[in-house]
């Protein structure tokens, strides 16, 4: 389905789509709602209400997301969720929601739980979200203020997903939902499917729930890449001038599916039991058909190296870095087919019990595996020959357009001339017509696999504290994890007479971007049978040097207390936390281990001051510190002899420590819902990517000594900080409405809106002469908002959501000195230019059974894009296209 014609129905619906803007019910003046009455569903609003309900009750900063009254979350999977809330932005990976940033801070610093517990994810302490489908969650807890019952890893916040419990509903319930879209870039089809069961047996005594959800999408994706870029090494000439130019033409599926299910039993009225398990997975199918145009392999047409250090010294200054011609140069074709596989399974056996006297527990034995495998059953490369003596004739010449920003654009034209003095020939069309001889034929399987096991048990006891009602509460955790990285190659002997025409088929361009040539799509059985048939030369083989293990362990306790005042609340208390950490790896032909541990405190308070019945302030003092990603623990170290450079791991690597202070004013009022609130981190020991000696002796031989040369890893490098406002208001145009007399049907109007202004900044210190300098802390933006228009009346929902931030950190890069001025060494720093989304959201409810629903996602298609060092020199960009899907829900 076409934007126009998605867009044509939904105006058809209406006055009402016609003008959508936000309606919300709220929990009002009562202090407690058990139940929500409505004649006509009303989704978004009862899923709010439920959520600002459970906002206010909280003891600490939160913010809220619950299921409607049948049990359904808006949004797919629970990254796209939680977007939606202040102070939330997201990462995207192939246009779909990964990352969760909270307040503007790094993705790393952003914790995750089901049902109380911390649970560490497959990729480690970037914990991602795109793999959790909303169908598993009664209710998503954003935990901005870390309290010591949290784990002190819990930097900028923690994701508390809570599932679903068959005593949450009165007998039996089945919810479900089925859906069929379209996906424009591609011309592929989304499929979304799920569906809950929930019942109680026993006469009330047993509860089962059992959830189940599938979700596809088939999809193109345009995009290209320069870089890295070029820098002189001496001279006066700073112009930047790309190595390469690439299209990766990118076909692929996309899917998530997951099964949970959970099993309580009450033994009386003060115990119970529970068994719960929760597997998700992601499978991402990619078939990547690329093209790289090797510009430094070719020259000018003075026959001068492109990128030489001759090219800077006598022709940079005249040539055109975003727009010129480079003769001779080459080309090279990658087939890659990668399977991304991601799973996780968490386990859990738990209980409740009360004791009498206010004595209450609650206890959990957790077993958590994650798999996070990247395969390339193959990849086949091709590439032109060598450019010595004549050879350059068979290469081609390039005309480069990199001024577009949406499309960069290589042409290619036959070399002719002489080696000094080089001319354009003739214009070719097909990429095929330039001969490319096989170069490399291999396949590899890495894949990291982490286990942990977790014990838990919290007490709480209500108490006389200085006089006041309060509540004691203090527990133990004891958590063993362990991640290992495997990686296993294979090669294959080279075909003298393979080309890449051999295994291309015919079919149209799925992209819409402009290309300087023709090519055709690889057909992915040609090329498996075109691999399967060249004679092994290295047989499938363990890769030692990519092998780490990291074991960490942590033992933790805590002791809090909430002491209530007759003008609200006083949170405060300590955890300690020992973790003990062993690493191991193969280094340099050695089987390198380290170990260290170390003990940290995290106090903290919080004040939760009512004004009146609709007012609240919010002041916390926290304390935290996230610890190095486990692969940055890892003993790993690639010696570079010829450069006397080292890179790798760095077991040295300590946490991230935090300090940090929240302000925050909520307003609660019947139809309308506000909150503003500043915040500020001191940040100690922030990890950055950069260079210092090697130090260390245990990778010598007799004959080589590594301590002197540069090594390149994260370290902790320096302190800095994090400071923001963010801002929410959510509100109902009906009282405006109705004192104005307007007619019935505009009274569903509403808004809701999020701001948040972010700024952060980290020193790091000198490094081979570069003087220090000021960074922001990655996955900050220094803005962000969410603009959410909607309708709800007569059992028709929709909404409208706009979502834009500015452009974010991703990585720290090198920098050197040319000439006495400091200049990116490569890239430099790289950022995600702004970003912003468009989705539309319409629900019907066409009787208490069925609702129907159709959703666009994407619908600006604004593309990703990531430049180095400066806005001027992009490195990436990538458009997946909008998205469409329409369905029905039912509930029984």
């Amino acid at each position: 389905m076409k934007l126009e014609k998605f867009l044509a129905l939904t105006a058809a619906m209406a006055p009402i789509a016609a003008v959508a803007v936000p309606v919300v019910v709220q929990a009002a003046d009562a202090e407690e709602v058990t139940e929500v009455v409505v004649t006509a569903r009303r989704p978004l609003a009862e899923s709010e209400a439920s959520a600002l309900q459970a906002q206010r009750k909280s003891d600490s900063l939160v913010s809220v997301i619950s299921a409607d009254a049948i049990g359904n979350l808006p949004d797919q999977n629970i990254a796209f969720a939680v977007s939606r809330l202040p102070g939330v932005t997201v990462e995207r990976d192939q246009g779909q929601a990964r990352y969760v940033n909270l307040r503007g801070a790094p993705n790393y610093w952003t914790t995750l739980s089901f049902d109380g517990l911390s649970v560490v994810s497959p990729e480690g302490r970037a914990s991602r979200f795109d793999n959790i489908p909303s169908a598993i969650a009664s209710q998503v807890v954003v935990q901005k203020a870390i309290v010591p019952s949290m784990p002190g890893d819990t930097v900028a916040g923690n994701v508390e997903i809570r599932t679903r419990r068959a005593f949450d509903y009165k007998g039996q319930k089945i919810v479900g939902k089925l859906g069929l879209g379209h996906v424009e870039l591609g011309d592929g089809e989304e499929k979304d499917s799920s569906l809950v069961y929930s019942n109680t047996f026993l006469g009330g005594k047993l509860g089962v729930v059992a959830q189940a959800s599938y979700y596809s999408r088939d999809m193109a994706t345009e995009n290209w890449e320069t870089d890295p870029y070029l820098v002189p090494d001496a001279g006066s000439v700073t112009k930047r001038f790309a190595q390469e130019s690439k299209n990766k033409h990118y076909r692929l599926t996309r899917e998530n599916y997951s099964f949970s299910t959970r099993v309580d039993y009450k033994l009386n009225d003060n115990h119970e039991v529970f068994f719960s398990t929760i597997n998700t997975a992601f499978d991402d199918t990619e078939h990547r058909d690329q093209f790289i145009f090797q510009l430094n392999q070719g020259t000018t047409a003075s026959g001068v190296t492109y990128g030489s250090s001759a090219f800077y010294a006598t022709q940079a200054a005249n040539f055109n870095p975003v727009s010129d011609t480079v003769y001779g140069g080459r080309i090279s074709a990658r087939i890659t087919y990668r399977n991304y596989y991601d799973r996780m399974s968490t386990n859990t056996i738990g209980g409740e019990s009360k004791f009498g006297g206010g004595l209450d527990m609650s206890w959990r034995l957790n077993y958590t595996w994650t798999d996070n495998t990247t395969d390339v059953p193959l990849e086949l490369r091709f590439q032109n020959g060598s450019a010595s003596g004549s050879g350059f004739l068979a290469r081609p010449t390039f005309k480069y357009d990199f001024t577009s920003g949406s499309s960069n654009i290589v042409e290619l034209y036959r070399t002719t001339g002489t080696t000094s003095a080089r001319t354009v020939g003739a214009r070719v069309q097909n990429i095929e017509d330039f001969d490319m001889p096989m170069s490399q034929a291999t396949r590899q399987e890495d894949r990291e696999i982490t286990e942990a096991w977790t014990a838990k048990v919290d007490f709480d006891k209500d108490a006389t504290l200085f006089g006041r009602d309060s509540k004691v509460e203090f527990g133990f955790l004891y958590t063993d994890r362990i991640k290992e990285r495997n990686v296993r190659n294979e090669a294959r002997k080279l075909s003298t007479t393979a080309r890449l025409a051999n295994i291309v088929q015919d079919g149209p361009y799925l992209g819409k971007q402009r290309l300087g040539y023709t090519f055709r799509y690889s057909n992915i059985d040609a090329a498996y049978a075109l691999y399967n048939g060249l004679s092994i030369d290295t047989p499938d083989t363990r890769s030692l040097a990519d092998f780490w293990k990291v074991n960490e362990t942590i033992t933790a306790g805590y002791l809090m207390a909430t002491t209530k005042f007759e003008w609200g609340n006083l949170v405060y208390g300590s955890r300690v936390e020992q973790i003990e950490l062993a690493t191991s790896a193969f280094s340099n032909g050695k089987l390198i281990k380290t170990s260290r541990e170390e003990t940290l405190f995290y106090p903290s308070a919080h004040l939760n001051w009512n004004l009146n019945d609709r007012m609240k302030v919010r002041v916390g003092l926290t304390t935290s510190a996230s610890r190095p990603d486990f692969d940055e623990t890892r003993p790993n170290f690639t010696i570079n002899t010829s450069e006397q450079s080292i890179s790798g791991g760095n077991p040295d690597a300590t946490p991230e420590k935090q300090t940090g202070l929240d302000t925050y004013f909520e307003w609660y009022a019947p139809k309308h819902f506000f909150s503003a609130g500043v915040f500020y981190k001191d940040i100690q020991d922030v990890l950055a990517k950069t260079s210092r000696p090697f130090g260390r002796t245990d990778l010598d031989t007799p004959t080589q000594s590594y301590a002197n040369f540069s090594y390149v890893t994260r370290r902790n490098v320096g302190d800095g900080y994090l400071s923001g406002l963010e801002l929410y208001y959510s509100g109902s145009f009906e009282p405006l409405f109705e004192k104005m007399n307007f007619p019935a049907w505009t009274h569903g109007f509403g808004v809701r809106a999020t701001a948040m202004f972010a700024k952060s900044e980290v020193t790091l210190p000198a490094v081979d002469g570069v003087p220090a300098r000021k960074i922001s802390l990655p996955g900050t933006s220094d803005e962000a908002y969410n603009l959410q228009a909607t309708y709800e009346k007569y059992g028709l929902s929709v909404r409208l959501a706009y979502q834009f931030r500015t452009a974010s950190m991703q990585e720290v890069g090198d920098y050197k000195l040319v000439a006495g001025k400091v200049v990116p060494n490569g890239n430099g720093d790289i950022y995600w230019d702004a970003d912003e989304e468009v989705d539309l959201s319409v629900r019907y409810q066409l009787n208490k059974h069925i609702e129907l629903y159709l959703d666009g996602q994407n619908l600006s298609n604004d593309g990703a894009k990531r430049y180095g060092d400066t806005v001027l020199y992009p490195i990436e960009f990538e458009r997946f296209g909008s998205r469409y899907i329409a369905g029905f829900r039912f509930n029984y």
